[in-house]
């Protein structure tokens, strides 16, 4: 029998692609309102089919889309600001189009050390991400297939380096292309379902969507502010925020999916026809599993990469700060574990819109911990962790929360460079996300960071965020 790979976002983790389930006597998914809908045993599929008989995969799994219902005439609560005008949104969802839109804009400060030129220095900056998707069941061109294209565009000037700092304090300002004001067609790939329990994802693609997720830090539209804090900055030795790749992920139990790929690691972004001499490749199995009745999951990443192996182009580490340069060595290799853990969590209807997806409401606990070769990363041991929440202040069903630190270790072989001018970076970061409707998010953080550049001063950073769903 022909086997469907479903997915939908679990809350204890292992958000994207982990509830595959096959054609059977019977299929369970989530509605667009969060409740489990079951198809009828005489079609096991028959809910998520469209009139011609095709598969939609939005209809099994409506969180693939970055909105999944527009409805509501209630601006306090609904998931988009411009909402349904008359019908139309979610008449273009059910023939299978989506498009949408959010802003992002932040304002930083270094309100006490850093270096000479930071002190004391605050910048603005805006992130403009549309998308599309185009479902092919329910266009009527073949079962299980999602087209997505999503395109940003950057502009203001961002806090680089003026804290001293290794680790970005503002994630947002890596996209498109790190520091720079830019528009950039950033994916544009096909989600597919294939038989046995797998789903590819084929294309242009940020692999980091689909690898290290987290429910309390992976967002930096919502979450944490510092790319430490949402993401392993050293992955950025790996991949770029937008490069050709191909990603598989295959159900192997209940509480174990694997995903594994390949990817051009030399490909950046804005580049479109690709750099095809190098190759990354990756395995990832993740584990969910409950203790005390609560969610929680794990997982290990082993990554290569077959380029030259340096950090002075990371896109994830401010660039342009490291002097010398390593020995030159092809191949390069990365290992990390990573998890979370709920240690509450209420029952509350999740709201239509992936970035809630991802974390369910309740309160728990997240850790990462990596390590690279030593001979040709700067930096190779990378530690974060803290706790976070969603919905745990009665009457604020919406707001998030953080408190968390990382930790930047600098390899033996950076005590070569030249005038030794850099060493470990630490820092701590806390922030509160206050949801003015789901569509409206303002969040406030507070980072200290004991700086990598020697002759920097511990500095305390301050920011504001707007994030707006359209």
């Amino acid at each position: 029998m022909i086997m469907f790979a479903m997915t939908r976002f679990e809350a204890c983790g292992n958000k994207m692609l982990t509830a595959l389930a096959a054609l059977a006597a019977s299929a369970v998914t989530f509605s667009a309102s969060g409740q489990v809908a079951t198809a009828p045993a005489a079609d096991p599929m028959a809910a998520f089919k469209t009139d011609q008989g095709l598969i939609s995969l939005t209809k099994a799994a409506p969180i693939f889309t970055p909105v999944s219902d527009y409805r509501g005439q209630d601006i306090r609560t609904r998931a988009t600001l411009f909402g349904d005008p008359d019908g139309e949104r979610s008449r273009l969802y059910e023939k299978g189009i989506t498009l949408d839109a959010q802003v992002t804009q932040v304002y930083q400060g270094v309100t006490s050390g850093g270096n000479v030129r930071g002190n004391g220095s605050a910048e603005y900056n805006g992130l403009f991400e549309g998308n599309m998707t185009l479902d092919t069941g329910k266009l009527g061109w073949w079962s299980g297939g999602l087209f997505v294209l999503t395109e940003q565009s950057s502009w203001g000037r961002p806090l680089k380096s003026q804290a001293g700092n290794l680790s970005p304090v503002n994630a947002s300002a890596l996209f498109p292309e790190p520091f720079e004001n830019s528009s950039v067609l950033m994916e544009y790939h096909l989600i597919q379902a294939l038989p046995h329990d797998t789903l590819v994802v084929v294309g242009r693609v940020n692999p980091s969507n689909y690898l290290d997720q987290n429910s309390f830090a992976w967002l930096p539209a919502s979450q944490f502010f510092n790319e430490s804090m949402n993401a392993n900055p050293l992955f950025g030795a790996f991949m770029s925020m937008s490069t050709y790749a191909a990603l598989f992920m295959t159900k192997v139990s209940d509480s174990l999916t694997v995903a594994y790929g390949a990817w051009t690691p030399k490909t950046a972004v804005g580049e479109y026809d690709g750099e095809w001499n190098d190759y990354g490749v990756v395995i990832n199995p993740q584990f969910k599993y409950k203790a005390s009745n609560q969610p929680g999951a794990f997982q290990a990443i082993l990554a290569y990469s077959s380029k030259d192996a340096t950090d002075v182009g990371n896109p994830r580490l401010v660039q342009g700060l490291a002097t010398g340069s390593l020995p030159t060595k092809s191949g390069n290799w990365i290992a990390e574990l990573s998890g979370e853990q709920y240690f509450w969590t209420p029952t509350r209807a999740p709201v239509p819109t992936k970035d809630f997806a991802v974390g369910q409401p309740g309160f728990g606990m997240f850790y990462r911990i990596s390590f690279t070769p030593a001979d040709r990363n700067f930096f190779n041991v990378y530690v974060s962790g803290g706790v976070g929440g969603r919905g745990v202040i009665p009457g604020r069903p919406h707001d998030r929360f953080g408190v968390g630190g990382y930790w930047l270790k600098k390899s033996s072989d950076l005590d070569r460079q030249p005038g030794n001018l850099l060493g470990d970076e630490k820092g701590m970061e806390v922030f509160y996300n206050f949801a003015i409707t789901p569509a409206v998010q303002l969040s406030i953080d507070v980072q200290w960071i004991r700086p990598a550049i020697r002759l920097s001063s511990d500095a305390t950073v301050v920011g504001a965020r707007l994030n707006l769903r359209f």
